[in-house]
């Protein structure tokens, strides 16, 4: 199977659902509270001075630093950040957390994109906007970026107010402690309407590349 990653599989944590083994259900769950508060950081490291187009400026959240468009706002809390343009038409999703570890990557990057794509309808997911339609046109190989480190990028299509939207979605998935089972993950989803859409999707991920935490 592709991408194995060592730790507490799935039937492990269905167990775990279930209310058995509960001392390790209380261990798990503390370990994913300190996890969650060090995965960002570690993922976005701060970009150099040069990365940063002098017509971007400096926008500030409670716990986000990023540099993107004077006009550009953002929605963010503890472990994501959703940055658009003012009418949302261009727009990036960002966020990261603690997870028990899948079985493979393969197996969680499956759950994630179906997870992403059937609640599309609802908009703040793949798009900020509700999207008919939603599907991937294009699923990547699993990559392996590191030890038991494993990426998969995907391009989406689907509708929006009556405009094509085309995007990608990016998922990490990646093992913090092998012994507790504790895996990190990080996704992003930015996306954009069909016209320019290579333009638009290079200027997200410069913002993307912008990101930094603060105040944890």
């Amino acid at each position: 199977m592709i991408g194995t990653i060592r730790g507490v599989s799935v039937g492990s944590m269905r167990e775990i659902n279930r209310g058995s083994r509960s001392g390790q259900l209380t261990i798990t769950f503390a370990a994913i509270a300190v996890v969650t508060g060090m995965l960002l950081p570690m993922l976005s490291p701060p970009p150099s001075d040069g990365a940063i187009p002098s017509s971007f400026r400096r926008h500030v959240e409670t716990f986000w630093v990023w540099y993107g468009p004077p006009n550009w706002i953002a929605a963010s809390g503890k472990n994501d950040i959703q940055i658009s343009s003012p009418t949302g038409t261009l727009w990036n999703n960002y966020g990261a957390g603690g997870a028990v570890c899948p079985r493979t990557a393969g197996q969680w990057f499956q759950f994630v994109s179906s997870n992403f794509r059937q609640t599309a309808r609802q908009g703040q997911g793949l798009y900020s906007k509700p999207l008919a339609a939603a599907r991937y046109s294009r699923r990547g190989r699993i990559r392996q970026r590191g030890q038991g480190y494993f990426r998969q990028r995907l391009q989406w299509a689907g509708r929006s107010g009556g405009r094509q939207i085309r995007g990608e979605l990016i998922m990490d998935i990646f093992v913090v402690d092998a012994l507790s089972g504790i895996c990190g993950q990080r996704f992003q989803s930015r996306g954009a309407p069909a016209r320019r859409n290579g333009r638009s999707i290079r200027l997200l991920r410069t913002v993307q590349s912008t990101i930094t935490q603060q105040n944890l």
